[in-house]
């Protein structure tokens, strides 16, 4: 893996000198004696314990005691197993970027990885000779169960059923194999037998997790999870299980280790425990795990928001070349524009959202994606004459939309609950027939010339086990059926799904796309069969790619502007857009009367405040006086007025459309923070708002998440070392990102590399990780639980408890934390107690009915699942946040909207602070204010009401410092020094400048 200096360019670390001088060191040293979802194994003799306390393996003796480390800080090690002599240790690893079986001597010598490529193996155990590793693994299309061979290093796959086997465990006596299935045959515990057949040998009502073999091979003991309750079982063949781990109590879902046929030693509760088979009380096996680090500070870079100079608009979106060549059209500040021969023309002009603009093959009109009327429909324009109509009017959620060759049809995308659905809607009649469901977000379609072979980027998952998988070429016919996919010659996938491509040639030669942020085409046949080597059109990164008619032209979006390449030649050309934009800040005095008054920190609210703005900034605050009433007044007698909320973690996005930011702003919230985005979607959004096109609140955001080879999410960035890297931190640093995320995917050793670019660069970073997060300077994490590689949170079981190791290591290091407590079963537990949330009318500013009409028909069902959360549960997670606040942790309100819903989820996470974590309203509304700023870097301008401060405040209805859900009760906002009323908020698209 190369180095940090070799991946980063002079450009990005000449910043490291200038910050270097201000930078302190400051070491960490913790003792740990819990642990969330650890794994733990008993050595043979009975004598050692090994186990995977913040994913490094520790061994300590079987009586407990102090921990000795054997693997290193960037190992992501987890599940052990010995080795039947007693002389190894095997492990599932994440050290190279994917899961591999590796072992190492038990006295931490000896390293050895013994499988590589790119599949997953996980959940290794012995052979009873010792000579063959049994592991899970999803090399065949699914997860399997496969032996390896060591002597050799020849596999053998034991298992093909479709359905996923995993979690083997081998009795080492008779060579069988337990191990777990979702089989239609049957879920539960199954057993292989030495002659290859299989059978159930407990069946389970819930999630099944983990089996292991008593020693005289007549039981396993087994996992089991059935909403709200988890359970140790110990069962024999045929027979009914029974629960031996103590009621009530948290086992973990790993591999339990026999001590002997009536004693077993397992994980849960943050402890490594000891129980007897027939169950009853366990008793504790003490552990300390010392954990060192150091955690250095940085200077954060600033954010400007007084300037209001013209400024280069970068938020160029969805560019796109006409057929002739000649003209390119594309979204900024929030109107379509159109660039031809040098000269800028705005076709657009309105406070909605318009974006995705894509041109007829005769190059006569244009489609693309408005919420002008109210929902987000399919318009088409006459660019000769300048006409409009709406080609859709029901849809709602219209995205990606692309002619036919014919230009008879528009192919679009529709997001459903299921997936995307591939749309056609006839341009003459406006009839809508459906093509093709079931794909996650993929890119927009490309057709061959005939029309008849369709292409799409698309999500293609390993297994049925976990999510992730890779960017594919999926080809279809136009009904949606005879899907192909196609791996590009690298064996690697397209890097991001949406715009990203494939792009079809028109004269159908080629496909372009983008790989590890660089431009590409490929030779293919008429139907899109791939049939030579890759072509690489660009050294720098690339977006967006736009065929002119020729087959010849490319357009392509760089972080700087626009490009054209001729893929014959490889002459490129810049081209020049001349579009700049301003900051729309007001000039006006405005006094807000406030009947009382909390500043963001104060223990207490304050009576008969005036709060003096100037512009867009507090000039004073002061008891109240009548002589300054001569200015502009906001009468907020009868409110009490605190500053403007933050959701620290919430996802803008175009498909919403322009109501999205008066949702925000009507429940209060004047600052987000979003955490994952297109780059150049994000950039136009917050020069749109700053320029006083929209209104929302304030955006820290960033651009994509770094990730590593298997993705999920359209927007996450398929990374590996040193591919493009150094090029997604530049664009980065001169987009302005406020953040860069990565994700779960990522290798920690990039992750480690990435901190330490971004930080040079004032840029945190932020991730769902805890550890080694904290150990590499990791600045944020996020959720509590998250998605996470291992299929298992390293920060909440199963029962959402957590323990010593996560609030240890967040109240130690002074990583933040974003709960998103109504992400993980809050919200639902809110309004399954108050329904009439849903009926707040500000939800249908940006949803409308039918959504709303969804979340009360989802919160009056009582069908359970195995993934619901209890209220015992989301108490656990508000036990969490108490703990790392009240122990001095970093926490932020967020949300992770839209899954839940935007502006209310934020006021119902702040609610379960007080309710679930015991929190005072004081402190709740700290996590969205004051707290905030201060963790953002920002406290100088934002969280709370001062002099100086940016003129961000709310008076709401009652008293929120001692009833907390009267911080939804929302009258006035004022964000940036504009006042907006409710009334105003809810009535229709209003900015600063149609008021």
């Amino acid at each position: 893996m190369p180095s940090i200096v070799r991946i980063a360019s002079v450009a990005l670390l000449a910043g490291a000198l200038a910050r270097g001088a201000s930078a302190q060191s400051r070491p960490v040293d913790v003792r740990l004696h819990e642990g969330t979802n650890i794994a733990a194994a008993l050595s043979p003799d009975g004598r050692t314990i090994a186990f995977d306390l913040v994913g490094r393996i520790w061994t300590m003796p079987a009586s407990g005691g102090t921990a000795t480390v054997l693997t290193d800080l960037l190992a992501e090690a987890r599940q052990p197993a010995w080795s039947p002599d007693g002389a190894r240790i095997v492990f599932q690893s994440y050290k190279d970027g994917t899961w591999h079986i590796w072992s190492i001597a038990r006295d931490g010598s000896d390293l050895r990885q013994h499988t590589s490529g790119m599949y997953d193996e996980r959940e290794p155990d012995y052979t009873g000779d010792g000579a063959r590793i049994v592991f899970s693994s999803d090399r065949s299309g699914n997860y399997d169960i496969w032996s390896l061979e060591l002597a050799t290093g020849a596999l053998t796959q034991l298992t093909t059923d479709p359905a996923d086997d995993a979690a083997p465990a081998v009795n080492r006596a008779t060579g069988q194999v337990a191990f777990l299935s979702m089989r239609a045959a049957g879920r539960g515990i199954w057993v292989r037998e030495a002659d290859g057949t299989q059978a159930l040998w407990a069946a389970s009502p819930g999630v099944p997790k983990s089996p292991s073999w008593s020693p005289d091979g007549t039981r396993i003991a087994y996992n089991d999870y059935v909403t709200g309750d988890a359970r140790l079982m110990v069962v024999t063949r045929g027979g009914t299980p029974a629960a031996v781990s103590p009621a009530g109590s948290d086992p973990f879902p790993f591999r339990a280790a026999w001590t002997s046929n009536a004693e077993l030693l397992y994980t849960g509760d943050g402890k490594v425990r000891r129980v007897s088979a027939t169950g009853g009380a366990a008793t504790d096996v003490p552990f300390e795990g010392r954990v060192q680090f150091t955690r250095t500070t940085y200077t954060k870079r600033g954010r400007d928001f007084d300037g209001i100079k013209p400024s280069k608009a970068y938020g160029i979106v969805g560019p796109a070349l006409s057929p002739d060549g000649q003209a390119i059209v594309f979204g900024a500040l929030g109107d379509l524009w159109l660039l031809k021969g040098g000269a800028l023309t705005q076709l657009t002009r309105d406070p909605a959202v318009q974006f995705d603009p894509a041109w007829s093959p005769d190059g006569r009109q244009l489609v693309y994606v408005s919420d002008k009327s109210g929902t987000m429909e399919l318009w088409l324009r006459d660019m000769a004459a300048g006409t409009e109509r709406a080609l859709t009017t029901t849809v709602g959620g219209a995205g990606l939309p692309a002619f036919s060759p014919d230009g008879r049809d528009v192919y679009f995308h529709v997001q459903r609950a299921l997936g995307t659905e591939i749309q056609a809607v006839n341009v003459a009649s406006g009839a809508i027939r459906p093509v093709k469901t079931g794909l996650f977000l993929p890119s927009r379609v490309a057709f061959s010339p005939d029309g008849r072979t369709l292409a799409v980027t698309a999500l293609h998952p390993f297994s049925g086990r976990y999510r992730e998988g890779r960017n594919e070429l999926l080809f279809f016919d136009a009904e949606g059926k005879g899907d192909r996919w196609a791996v590009l010659p690298s064996g690697r996938g397209v890097s991001t799904r949406g715009n990203d491509g494939p792009a079809w040639s028109p004269d159908g030669k080629r496909i372009a796309y983008i790989l590890d942020g660089l431009l590409w085409t490929v030779p293919v046949s008429p139907t899109g069969e791939l049939l030579g080597p890759p072509t690489r059109h660009t050294s720098a990164l690339a977006n967006v790619p736009s065929w002119a008619g020729d087959g010849r032209t490319l357009l392509y979006q760089v972080t700087d502007g626009l490009r054209t390449v001729d893929v014959a030649t490889g002459a490129t050309a810049k081209l020049d857009v001349p579009l700049t934009w301003k900051r729309s800040n007001p000039t006006r005095t405005v006094v807000v009367h406030a009947g009382r008054l909390w500043d963001g920190v104060a223990e207490s609210a304050r009576e008969n405040m005036d709060v003096v703005v100037k512009g867009h900034r507090i000039l004073r605050v002061a008891p109240h006086s009548a002589a300054l009433h001569k200015d502009s007044v906001v009468d907020a007698s009868a409110y009490t007025v605190i500053p403007g909320l933050a959701d620290a973690h919430a996802h803008e996005g175009f498909g919403v459309g322009e109501g999205l930011g008066r949702t925000w702003l009507s429940f209060g919230i004047t600052t987000i923070r979003d955490p994952a985005s297109e780059p150049y979607q994000m950039r136009e959004r917050r020069e749109a708002v700053e320029a006083g096109v929209r209104v929302g609140p304030r955006a820290l955001s960033t651009g994509r998440i770094f990730d590593g080879e298997r993705i999920y999410y359209n927007f996450n960035n398929a990374m590996t070392p040193g591919a493009g890297l150094a090029q997604e931190l530049e664009r980065a640093a001169q987009l302005d990102f406020s953040l860069i995320k990565t994700y779960v995917r990522l290798p920690d050793a990039l992750q480690a590399r990435i901190v330490e670019v971004a930080h040079a660069n004032g840029i945190p970073v932020s991730s769902h990780e805890i550890y080694p997060a904290v150990a590499i300077g990791m600045d944020h994490t996020e959720h509590i639980s998250g998605t996470s590689r291992r299929g298992y949170s390293p920060k909440m079981s199963q029962l959402s408890r957590s323990y010593g190791d996560l609030v240890e290591l967040l109240t130690a290091s002074g990583m933040s934390i974003t709960p998103t407590v109504a992400l993980q079963g809050g919200f639902n537990l809110a309004v399954s107690r108050n329904m009439a949330l849903l009926d707040d009318p500000r939800l249908l500013i940006a949803y409308g009915p039918d959504y709303v009409t969804g979340l009360k028909a989802a919160a009056r069902s009582t069908v359970q699942t195995a993934f619901t959360t209890t209220p015992a549960m989301v108490k656990s997670l508000g036990e969490t946040v108490r703990r790392v606040y009240k122990g001095g942790g970093l926490v932020m309100a967020g949300t992770d909207s839209p899954i839940i819903p935007f502006g209310l989820g934020l006021q119902v996470e702040i609610q379960n602070y007080v309710e679930e974590a015991g929190l005072t309203p004081r402190e709740a509304l700290m996590t969205a204010t004051s707290g905030f700023a201060k963790i953002v870097g920002l406290d100088k301008d934002l969280g709370t009401i001062a002099p100086g401060k940016l003129a961000d405040l709310i008076a709401v209805e009652g008293n929120p410092l001692v009833t907390i859900t009267d911080s939804k009760r929302v009258a006035v906002v004022v964000k940036n020094g504009e006042v907006y009323t409710q009334a105003q908020l809810r009535a229709g698209a209003v900015t600063p400048k149609t008021r």
